[in-house]
């Protein structure tokens, strides 16, 4: 997130052997990290480029001159402050867009993906909508328990999907977003023609399990879900998700399911 603390920063000089120290701001910069993600290989940030006085030094130390230059940090002179671009009324500002990868010794130099820009809200989003209208999402599978392709009459037959939502990386306007599919609703059909089940609950296995259906004649019959999905993007760099308009929807289906009834019968106790 963007912080007012100066950042202390240290380098060397054009010429070797000659250090500074600076304190430099690094506004408008942004880093997210999901709490359950593996460790990434590259991490990308937002910030406003620095104008940097970078002192010219001979091999004797001397002072030669002053020249100026945009870096993504004044660690090599003094930071005479950011040059934020100025945006008309109604457009956004976003900063520069910088990545660095990470190697075996550590976090590479900043490499500057996308420069400043101003941006309307609206353009943004009707590119995110189109996007993720053209979404191939995973249609989630279906577990079955008992799980051998078969159950038996008037007792609980449990089912369950996977919950979890569904990340896309694309380029937009120039700009990397990430789109992602959130599941929303579930509709499960048994195939025994009992009205569906409409929920938002994903299920869970036995025996913390939450949906079952109970099939009241043998036969055979096939489970079907419907999910349904909705759309939100985020810029890289930002941790906020915007609502992408439009719901999308996919199918699943099990294997053929034999649902056998159980009976009972009085056999002869052949001992005392």
């Amino acid at each position: 997130m963007a912080d007012d603390r100066p950042v202390y920063l240290s380098g060397n000089t054009r010429a070797d052997e000659h250090s500074v120290n600076v304190e430099a701001r690094v506004p408008e910069s942004t880093e997210f990290a999901p709490a359950d993600a593996p460790p990434d290989t590259a991490r990308y940030y937002r910030a406003t480029p620095d104008l940097c006085a970078l002192l010219d030094l001979d091999i004797a130390g001397n002072v030669r001159g002053i020249r100026y230059d945009i870096a993504t940090s004044c660690a090599e002179g003094i930071e005479l402050g950011g040059i934020p671009l100025e945006c008309a009324e109604g457009e956004e500002y976003s900063a520069a867009l910088f990545r660095q990868v990470q190697t075996s010794t550590g976090w590479g130099e900043p490499e500057l993906v996308a420069g400043e820009e101003c941006r309307a809200p609206a353009d943004l989003s009707a590119e995110a909508a189109r996007a993720w209208g053209a979404l191939q999402i995973a249609p989630p599978g279906i577990n079955v328990q008992p799980p051998d392709g078969w159950t038996l009459v008037n007792i609980d037959t449990i089912t369950y999907t996977q919950g979890g939502a569904q990340e896309f990386d694309v380029v937009l306007l120039g700009t990397p977003v990430t789109i992602r599919a959130v599941p929303t609703e579930f509709t499960w059909d048994y195939g025994d023609g009992t009205p569906a089940l409409v929920t938002i609950d994903p299920g869970a296995p036995y025996p913390r399990h939450t949906i079952s259906h109970a099939y009241a004649a043998p036969g055979s019959a096939t489970v079907s879900l419907t999910t349904s999905w909705r759309g939100q993007f985020r810029v890289a760099g930002e941790t906020t998700w915007t609502d992408v308009p439009g719901t999308a929807v996919t199918q699943s289906s099990s294997g053929p399911i034999e649902v056998h009834e159980a009976r009972t019968r009085l056999v002869e106790d052949l001992y005392p």
